[in-house]
């Protein structure tokens, strides 16, 4: 007898993911926001320019179909140096250990969703890697790249 692995459907349309975002003043939704369906055991990459004198915020979401167990990195393309590598979920929960499960902010006493800010020196392109982990059933889900920019004030006296 063959088994083939039990397709575990989540939510099956992401498109509405990013018109439900509250975007946070003074920042502006990038066109360059993804939310899309994918599937457990593939790695999935996209490039994002980044343009100097804007700052941007990226923010991540998964389908909890799972379980948090995908792996996120970064890349500058034009130095090659890693900007982020980190798991979804961290035994801690720290700020900075994990990028889809909250942390305790002791500034605000609330549950903060982690982001990540880049400021670039020069126009640059960032490689983005999401790794969804193999798992027993195939399983299919929304993942979503907020990406948020505003222009980056340098302040004066």
């Amino acid at each position: 007898m063959l088994a083939l692995p039990t397709l575990i459907f989540a939510q099956m349309d992401c498109s509405g993911t990013l018109s439900n975002l509250k975007i946070e003043v003074p920042f502006n939704l990038n066109s360059l926001s993804k939310s899309a369906v994918c599937v457990s055991g593939h790695t999935y990459e996209f490039v994002v320019p980044l343009n100097k004198g804007y700052q941007y915020r990226f923010i991540f979401y998964a389908s909890s179909v799972f379980n948090n167990d995908i792996h996120f990195k970064m890349i500058d393309l034009n130095s090659n140096k890693e900007f982020l590598n980190l798991p979804g979920q961290s035994e801690t929960n720290a700020k900075g250990t994990s990028v889809l499960s909250p942390y305790y902010d002791e500034k605000t006493y609330k549950e903060v969703h982690p982001y990540f800010d880049i400021i670039p020196t020069s126009s640059t392109s960032m490689k983005i890697i999401i790794d969804i982990a193999e798992a027993q059933d195939l399983l299919k889900g929304c993942m979503t790249v907020v990406i948020l920019d505003k222009e980056f004030d340098v302040g004066n006296f």
